[in-house]
């Protein structure tokens, strides 16, 4: 699950601002935004592979 920081920098990504551009809105530093950003990476990564081991067993999802 991501956190509200990173819902945060998802949305304001989505909304065209660069790294350096959300570091400064939020208050942190762009080293920061990319750590923040690899560990979204790594999440989403993560559910997509559980999501197709499930599948594989035939297990069905209601999201």
């Amino acid at each position: 699950m991501l956190t509200d920081k990173e819902m945060e920098i998802l949305r304001l990504r989505q909304q065209g601002l660069k790294q350096t551009e959300i570091a400064k809105k939020l208050n942190i530093t762009q080293p920061a935004i990319s750590k923040f950003e690899a560990n979204i990476q790594k999440k989403i990564e993560g559910a997509t592979r559980l999501v197709k081991e499930v599948k594989k067993l035939g297990i069905k999802l209601e999201l």
